[in-house]
């Protein structure tokens, strides 16, 4: 038999939840080759597979069995190890007893200049196929499935049922027993197109066998590509585009495991309800593909993805047709009660509705929204009058029975609405806007309205829920102040709002009553943002030392940190960056041991070198262009003009002794160096960046 063979383990279960099967595969896998190394067994690489009915790993060129050991151990020295008489002492015999050999068996050997005790002895390495049965029940237990059940008299559980277990190392079946099933190397292919067992020679057959002869597609990616080239291929012929998100597919993906799109169509007269509402009903509901025509418009048509290849598809798609028509009746129903009152009639009602038992109900939330609104509404350019509408209807469609039973579409109900009661076309707009970003890396609001409603919003939540004393702790944080935070800072920067964040959070903090005492966190949201604003710039590949000297300066307005970060990110590829940043680090180095009055006016007429009156003059030729650079925020044009500089900051510092005994001479120097520390500071500590 080869030192390496490939195994296969695969866990043949009843249908597994697919919204979890994805990561739960993952785990699996991940665990699995966790515990082999752990076993000291080495590999190659592994591969994963999954559908409803399986969990499956492959691992490639896994060694057989472990490496022997040599094992060695160091006792007491042997003037511990015997007395006077040559006699074993206590210290021997107690060593000897714990490599489980006599103490006249045991070596002297000189270790570290010293005659020791020595014992040496050989560990065979056990066989994979000893090693798996343990490793299997360790990776198991360890998995964070949530919920298990029990389904039979053993005491194993599991997410769902175990059906079968198949363990595989190269072409012999590896004896295991597990929830109460003995292993085999037999697998079982679609629960309707193929009947009977499979058997598994050998893990390189398993793929193509179950494809072949058990109308499985066991490989995700495979079978999710699939779907995709049947889906597009059946829009294609009704000229239509499917709509669907990377979630909708993934779980589709993990409801079948032998794909077959079906073409199903809905009464037109359902187009007349908002086509959100439709979508949300054929996604979420049904997993439906819904289908857009090339104007981005609706059609009455919808993709089915069946797990069976069926010989009357009519059945299957009529099926399919009957399902989807109470469901939009249900959504009709609710829509046009909803309609019936104007969504301005739910803001009294909104102070039935608790939004944190300490700041008080939706109610005092939206007023609070609506004052901040105001407050930066002409930032934005915001009539003063929409900002407050907006805000006090923003909250209004969570009482509506359509966000009662699609809570997905709040915002997108109460656009809607709003647009049924004639309100302004931009207040609509923002009532939808002010959730997003729904989701990371999520669309962001288009609208000037709605970026300064989601902006708010979001501050209002992070301030009011620090000052309460519920900020988060660890991984937890059940208000999503993470996600609120990157939100906010998307929204500025991808969008180029000129905003200063302190100055939002200060005015948020104004508008809670006094009791919550909201001020004295101001400063401390701040920095929780800036955290995230760190993770933000890591995710975009931001080198770690440039976000930290911008942040070192703690400007506060997002767009303007955004525009030092590429400044200081270009200024890095100039030929004089490197110098000019280690001649800063010097700089800052002998400022720190000044004292701050000591730093005074430059005066030219102190100059007794030809290197300090050049540098000198080089920085008054670039103070005034730079200075109204900087007011632009035209950050890397300025530091373009400040890399001039390298030349004679570099001379100064060969020909020139700043910490001379001459006091008012040093002085003279210290303050010509703080002056160029100074026109650096405006955009970053630069002494902070690395070489």
């Amino acid at each position: 038999m080869k030192n390496q063979q490939d195994l296969l383990i695969e866990l043949g279960t009843e249908d597994l939840p697919a919204k979890l099967l994805l990561d739960l595969s993952r785990e699996f896998a991940e665990l699995l080759c966790k515990h082999l190394q752990a076993a000291e067994l080495s590999f190659t690489d592994h591969e994963v597979y999954c559908t409803p009915r399986r969990l499956a790993v492959r691992v490639n060129n896994l060694d057989v069995c472990q490496h022997d050991q040599i094992i060695e151990r160091k006792g007491p020295s042997k003037d511990h190890a015997y007395d006077k008489d040559g006699n074993p002492t206590q210290a021997a015999i107690g060593f000897a007893r714990s490599c489980k050999i006599e103490v006249e068996k045991l070596e002297l050997k000189e270790i570290d200049g010293q005659i020791k005790l020595y014992f040496q002895s050989q560990r065979k390495g056990l066989t994979t196929n000893e090693l798996i049965p343990d490793i299997l029940q360790k990776t198991i237990d360890d998995l964070s499935a949530p919920k298990r059940m029990a389904w039979n008299d053993s005491e194993a559980e599991f997410i769902r049922p175990v059906r079968w277990l198949l363990v595989l190392l190269g072409t012999e079946t590896v004896p295991v027993e597990l929830f109460n099933l003995r292993s085999s190397n037999l697998t079982y292919g679609h629960r309707f197109h193929s009947s009977k067992e499979i058997i598994i020679k050998h893990p390189d057959e398993y793929v193509d066998k179950l494809n072949k002869k058990g109308h499985v597609l066991v490989d995700f990616t495979t079978r999710k590509n699939e779907i995709l080239r049947q889906v597009e291929n059946m829009a294609i012929r009704v000229s239509g585009t499917p709509i669907y998100s990377k979630d909708l597919l993934n779980e589709v993906t993990n409801l079948v495991e032998w794909p077959c799109a079906l073409l199903g169509e809905f009464d037109e007269k359902f187009l007349n309800m908002p086509k959100e509402l439709l979508i949300s009903t054929m996604q979420d509901k049904q997993k439906y593909f819904p289908l857009v025509s090339k104007d981005g418009e609706l059609i009455s048509k919808f993709i089915i993805i069946s797990n069976i290849e069926s010989r009357n598809p009519d059945i299957v798609i009529h099926g399919n047709e009957k399902v989807i028509v109470p469901r939009f009746d249900d959504a009709s129903f609710f829509w046009q009660r909803d309609k019936n009152k104007t969504l301005s009639s739910n803001q009294e009602l909104l102070k039935s509705l608790v939004f944190e038992k300490q700041l008080g109900s939706v109610y005092d939330k939206s007023q609070r929204i609506s004052n901040l609104a105001k407050v930066f509404s002409a930032q934005l350019n915001v009539d003063e009058n929409l900002a407050k509408n907006a805000a006090m209807l923003c909250k209004c469609d969570l009482l509506t029975e359509l966000v009662g039973e699609f809570p997905e579409l709040q915002g997108v109900v109460g656009k809607y609405l709003a647009l049924n009661d004639k309100e302004d076309i931009d207040v609509a707009q923002a009532i939808e806007e002010h959730y997003l970003p729904r989701q990371a890396g999520g669309e962001l609001p288009s609208s000037a309205l709605g970026k300064l409603l989601a902006i708010s919003d979001r501050i209002d939540t992070l301030i009011g829920i620090f000052a309460i004393g519920k900020k988060p702790s660890g991984v937890k944080d059940p208000y999503g102040l993470r996600r609120a935070s990157l939100a906010i800072l998307r929204i500025i920067i991808e969008t180029g709002i000129k905003l200063d964040i302190h100055a939002c959070l200060a005015e948020s903090a104004k508008l809670f009553p006094k009791e919550i005492n909201a001020a004295a966190v101001v400063d401390e949201v701040f920095e929780y943002i800036l955290e995230r604003l760190r993770t933000y710039y890591t995710e975009k590949g931001i080198v770690p030392d440039i976000i930290d000297s911008v942040l070192a300066n703690r400007p506060t307005a997002p767009q303007d940190i955004d525009a030092r970060i590429q400044a200081l990110r270009s200024f890095r590829k100039l030929p004089n960056a490197a110098s000019l940043s280690a001649a800063n680090k010097r700089i800052r180095n002998i400022l720190k041991k000044t004292k701050r009055d000591s730093i005074c006016e430059v005066n030219k007429g102190l100059f007794k070198e030809d290197a300090e009156l050049a540098l000198h003059s080089a920085v008054e030729k670039l103070s005034d262009e730079v200075e109204v650079l900087f007011k632009r925020h035209e950050y890397e044009q300025a530091l373009n003009k400040l890399a001039d500089l390298r030349q004679p900051v570099d001379t100064f510092f060969d020909d020139v002794m700043v910490m001379v005994d001459d006091e008012d001479l040093k002085k003279n120097r210290v303050s010509l160096l703080a002056k160029i520390d100074s026109l650096f500071m405006q955009v970053a500590d630069f002494s902070r960046l690395q070489s």
